[in-house]
């Protein structure tokens, strides 16, 4: 049958169609390829260009809580939040003036503020407006994060990423293509999201990419990022960034977003090094001016301007103060039995008084049996200095004997930080005065397993102590003690669970110096101490809001990846009736640094003999801060625990030679335990390390661990295996908190 000419056309657009289907994949795959080998070839030179900034933006920075599971009472709203805490929680505004070179070079100065909020959030949210660069190799979040991002902008990332070609539109006269990106493998420490780049320029113009859980993050849940640009007569420029943080703890959830509004924004080939002080950022009271013509300007909504109305956070608040050089709210009136489980603070004016809670207080010990240690603080404060006096009275019920101390403080200096006291009385003191044992966990063991591992001696003192940054990274500390130190003997075997329980002695047994049935021979010591230390690249923050400063004036010392030099020196000197003659220095350094991308290194190596040694009683050896019970000692910061043994006797190796003492851990940070699925979702740290102890008389202590931290983000476990002095194996098994109870309890919603 003869075909008609329809019928023909019909087949050839038939077959062009499906050529076109076969064909459309590989030339979207091949423009795709084009595009990102464009911004891969120009992204150095562009990263010269677009990197250093300076320009003026408004903060907007809020806190929700999206999420309470569960109540149980009597704890929430006690320790941890309750229901009445979801919603808003804090909120911020503020004009900031920047200037960035890279995440080391920085500047922001405040010049106007408002906030309001019940609900404080920590310093480490307080993110300054880090520069998020696509063009740069990793994206960091410093201060919260150790892990480095690797940017899909950057070639040698493509392995790790699946690309798609989304779209590509005409913007504002300009050819826009949008790329999604995602990690091949979730366990790649990889972005996920999408980037809008100028064709053949190969500039981003907007960008929303995100970190999410399987990037094992601390703490946080996930991390997100959104940014858009602007490319108008060759000029390119920030217009708005936000930041998301989301958290998830045991399914209480929330998150903390900062908003960035640029203005005056303008990019600079190069900025000097020299440009750049040691403060990244600086806030004062002045820049508190909540009720101006200028937030009036911004047309908030109501429902913004009704929050700030009632939560606002005034330059001169009532309802505020400072104590123990740190911050919290003013808990309401006095009630006598709530004291028991929070503190109450009274504040007339400048002057305030301060009372602990009663239960932390509490403890026991075979010495002195159950006692109580009661403390009030009263003071007066002015934004960059205090004079406080604090009382303290312990007593107990097995030794029968009140112990009275005083102490007197005054703090200050807004750019060097001073610290001078004067405190006497009568203490009880661990032999190693870094307290190697909290006195609450040897409580505990005391009460129900009856095993006793503190030891204590008493003293009756004064003494003066002076600490200070004299420069930027340079610490003096200069004390001058003198002292009636006497022995302390066991005089209770009360147990909950035994009754015939039996306390090992008080005192140890060494030769020549300390007997546990005698103890060692009363005496008067006079002893001075001096420290120095330097930070090397120190850099440093001023905050003037009382709710989140940790010190008098606001000051807090960043955490660097840099060297610390630190040396120590203390004598006994044989004066005024002392008899302690001696001489001891001690010199070490302390280091952190990534490897690559897989975890955060760090050591400490120091080294001291004493010089002289006429007399030197026990108590004055060089002791070493090992661990015998179950926990690890608690520490306000990771850096601080790497000095602790996790298997070394308490005092088996203190000693009046020369000695080294070395220590190191890894921590990967997720990138090894991130590569075993059924592990990933769990978030779980892993890492590895080793302390050694080498003392001029032939004996050492060599000690391997491993272990998991982030467990549940709040635990740490390590399994330890110490080799005492090559005869003796020590396993052991250890697990610690990195977790802040009292935050909340502090802060909670009135």
């Amino acid at each position: 049958m003869k075909k008609t000419i329809p019928h023909i056309a019909f087949r050839l657009l038939f077959g062009l169609g499906c050529l076109l289907l076969f064909l459309l994949p590989r030339l979207n795959a091949q423009s795709l390829d084009s595009i990102l080998q464009d911004a891969w070839r120009q992204r150095a030179q562009h990263l010269k260009q677009y990197q250093a900034f300076e320009t003026t933006f408004l903060e907007t920075c809020e806190a929700k809580v999206v999420q309470v599971p569960f109540n149980i009472w009597p704890v929430s709203g006690v320790l941890i939040p309750a229901d009445k805490d979801t919603g808003l929680a804090y909120r911020s505004e503020a004009k900031i003036k920047a200037k960035y070179l890279d995440r080391f070079h920085y500047q922001q100065d405040v010049i106007i503020k408002r906030e309001a909020g019940t609900l404080p959030i920590p310093n480490w949210h307080q993110l300054p407006a880090y520069n998020f660069n696509l063009l740069e190799r990793r994206i960091y979040l410093n201060e919260a994060f150790d892990r480095g991002f690797a940017s899909p902008l950057h070639a040698s990332a493509a392995p790790l990423y699946d690309y798609h070609l989304v779209s590509s539109k005409l913007r504002h006269g300009l050819l826009v293509h949008r790329i999604a990106f995602k990690p091949k493998k979730a366990k790649y420490p990889a972005l996920s999201g999408t980037v809008d780049l100028i064709d053949s320029i190969g500039l981003p113009i907007a960008a929303h990419f995100s970190i999410s859980s399987n990037n094992q993050l601390e703490l946080m849940d996930s991390i997100s990022v959104f940014q858009i640009f602007s490319y108008a007569d060759g000029i390119y420029r920030a217009e708005e960034q936000s930041i998301e943080l989301h958290l998830n703890l045991f399914n209480f959830q929330g998150f903390y977003r900062i908003n960035l509004d640029y203005q005056e924004f303008k990019y600079h080939r190069s900025i000097p090094e020299e440009d750049f002080d040691k403060l990244v950022f600086h806030q004062d009271k002045e820049d508190f001016k909540p009720d101006t013509s200028y937030w009036r300007s911004l047309g908030n909504s109501k429902e913004t301007e009704s929050y700030f109305k009632k939560h606002l956070i005034d330059a001169n608040p009532q309802k505020q103060f400072r104590s123990f050089g740190t911050s919290r709210l003013d808990p309401g009136p006095f009630i006598w039995y709530k004291n028991f489980y929070r503190g109450y603070t009274r504040r007339w004016g400048d002057y305030f008084l301060d009372l602990p809670p009663i239960y932390k207080g509490l403890g026991f010990n075979p010495v002195e049996g159950a006692y109580w240690r009661g403390q009030a603080l009263i003071g007066y404060s002015r934004p960059y200095n205090e004079l406080s006096l604090r009382g303290q009275v312990r007593f107990g019920t097995a030794d029968q004997r009140w112990k009275n101390l005083l102490d007197l403080t005054w703090r200050g200096g807004r750019t060097y930080p001073l610290s001078i006291s004067l405190s006497g009385g009568t203490a009880v003191q661990q032999i190693n005065e870094d307290e190697p044992i909290l006195p609450v966990l040897n409580s505990i063991y005391n009460l129900v397993l009856a095993r006793n591992f503190i030891h204590l001696y008493g003293k009756d003192f004064f003494k003066l102590e002076y600490d200070s940054e004299t420069r930027i990274g340079l610490t003096i500390g200069l004390n001058l003690e003198y002292a009636w130190r006497y022995p302390l003997f066991n005089r209770t075997n009360f147990n909950l669970v035994n009754t015939d329980a039996v306390y090992s002695p008080n005192n140890l047994s060494i030769p020549g110096k300390v007997n546990r049935f005698q103890g060692f021979d009363p005496h008067q010591s006079l002893k001075l101490e001096f420290n120095l230390s330097y930070q090397f690249n120190s850099r440093r923050e001023v905050r003037y809001n009382q709710r989140f400063q940790e010190v008098l004036q606001g000051r807090r010392n960043l955490r660097m990846r840099a060297p610390k030099l630190y040396y120590d020196f203390k004598a006994g000197l044989p004066y005024f009736g002392a008899t302690t003659s001696y001489a001891y220095h001690r010199l070490g350094i302390q280091h952190s640094f990534r490897w690559a991308n897989i975890g955060l290194s760090a050591f400490d190596i120091s080294g001291g003999h004493f010089i002289y040694e006429n007399n030197l009683p026990f108590i004055d050896y060089q002791h070493f801060d090992g661990v015998l019970i179950f926990f690890l000692q608690p520490s306000a910061q990771r850096s601080a625990m790497i000095k602790q043994f996790s298997t070394l006797p308490y005092y088996a190796y203190s000693t009046n030679q020369a000695y080294l003492e070395l220590h190191y851990e890894h921590n990967f940070d997720g990138a090894l335990l991130s590569n075993v699925p059924f592990l990933r979702r769990y978030k779980v740290h892993s890492l590895i390390g080793f302390n050694s102890l080498h003392i001029a008389d032939q004996k050492a202590f060599i000690e391997l661990f491993f272990g998991f931290d982030n467990l549940f983000k709040v635990l740490r476990v390590e399994f330890a295996g110490g080799i005492d002095n090559f005869r003796r194996l020590r396993p052991a098994v250890r697990i610690g908190f990195d977790f802040n109870y009292d935050y909340y309890k502090q802060n909670r919603r009135s």
